[in-house]
Formats: C-alpha cells, sequence, structure tokens
C-alpha cells in the first residue's frame, strides 16, 4: 500500500510540473566558432606536363660560312630586302658577335686565335652594326694583330661568322658571363642549329667619324 501511495504521489507532481509550465524563453545568442581542427593531408600530385619547346624569345642566328677577311683586313655580313618588322626587331635588339677559328667560337670584341703550330697568329676584332636601306649589316675589323712590323691588318680566314640578335627584354635577362660563350647562349636561347639563318657578304661599310 505504502508503495501504491509513493507512485501515485510521482505521478501527480509530474502532472503538476507540466500543468504549470511557463511560455518559453528567447533563443539565446549563438556561440563563438570553435577552434578549426588540423588540415588534412595533401592530396596525390597531379601528372607531369608535357615539356615545352624553346622558341628563344625571339632570338635570331645568322651564319656566313667559311668566309676571308677583305683587303681592309676587314669583313662585313648581314642581309638586306628586310621586313617592316625585322627593321624594327634589329634597330631595338642585342647583337653579339661570334668568330669561328681553330675549332671553336671566339666572342667579339676580343682576341681571336688562326693557324696552328709555328703558323699560328691573333688579331683584335670589334664590330659595329646598324641598319641602312632596310639592310641590316655587322661589320668586323681589326684593331691589333700579332705580326711584328705589320703595318696594315692581315688577311684572316674564318671557318664561320655567328651573329645572334636577341631582343633586348630578353638580352637584359641573361647572365654576362653566358652570353661570352655562342654555345652557352644559343643553349640559354632554346635556339638549335637548324634555326640558323644563312647571312651575306656586303659591300657595305660604315662610314667611321
Amino acid at each position: 500500500m505504502f508503495k501504491k501511495l509513493l507512485l501515485f504521489a510521482w505521478i501527480g507532481s509530474m502532472a503538476f510540473m507540466v500543468g504549470c509550465e511557463g511560455e518559453q524563453g528567447e533563443v539565446g545568442p549563438k556561440g563563438d566558432a570553435g577552434v578549426a581542427g588540423p588540415a588534412g593531408p595533401a592530396g596525390p600530385a597531379g601528372p607531369a606536363g608535357e615539356d615545352g619547346t624553346g622558341s628563344g624569345g625571339g632570338a635570331i642566328i645568322l651564319s656566313s660560312g667559311a668566309v676571308k677577311t677583305d683587303t681592309s683586313g676587314g669583313f662585313v655580313t648581314g642581309f638586306n630586302d628586310l621586313s617592316p618588322a625585322e627593321d624594327s626587331l634589329f634597330q631595338s635588339s642585342a647583337i653579339l658577335v661570334y668568330i669561328k677559328s681553330q675549332g671553336v667560337y671566339w666572342p667579339l670584341p676580343g682576341i681571336v686565335g688562326f693557324g696552328t703550330g709555328n703558323s699560328q697568329a691573333a688579331s683584335e676584332f670589334t664590330f659595329v652594326h646598324g641598319v641602312q636601306d632596310k639592310t641590316f649589316f655587322v661589320e668586323l675589323f681589326q684593331r691589333g694583330w700579332s705580326e711584328e712590323g705589320v703595318k696594315t691588318a692581315p688577311d684572316r680566314s674564318f671557318e664561320d661568322v655567328r651573329v645572334v640578335i636577341i631582343p633586348a627584354i630578353t638580352a637584359g635577362r641573361m647572365d654576362a658571363e653566358i652570353l661570352k660563350s655562342y654555345e652557352r647562349t644559343i643553349a640559354a636561347l632554346g635556339l638549335t642549329e637548324d634555326k640558323t639563318r644563312l647571312s651575306k657578304t656586303l659591300k657595305f661599310k660604315f662610314p667611321k667619324k
């Protein structure tokens, strides 16, 4: 009997609590966001892209082939009938010149060696270049030579004369030490021998002041 009375009393109290429930209060403000969890592991790397093809940044190689100096001890190479685009390119580009002799390319201005054994000789060459009447030209001339007692520039034979024309914006980004080497220069530009253009021997002479 005592247990039944307790049960009735508990049920009565629950009914009283439900019957006395007041109106629901307003929702409280949103709490601050929790601290972010640690980042998950990186996903697998994507497949490698294909290798690009070097374009040289618009650079051009000119080759004279085997030639000799003229009666003044100099040499002029280049080509004519320039298109407007070529005219603009050559006037705003860096011009590098290399003489091939003794099987190697010698950068200009500088000393160039010739011959072998007891017939070895050397000359100091420099150059000027320009565009005139739709003709691009590079003139080489000797400023000194190893032969003693020789008053006029001696005859010299070149295995090749290479002229590398590099747009100024590209040349400005290149290391000066690289530009001293023909092989390193064309490698840095991504140029290959099949991109070489044959230049002409010209009679034009740059007017010296």
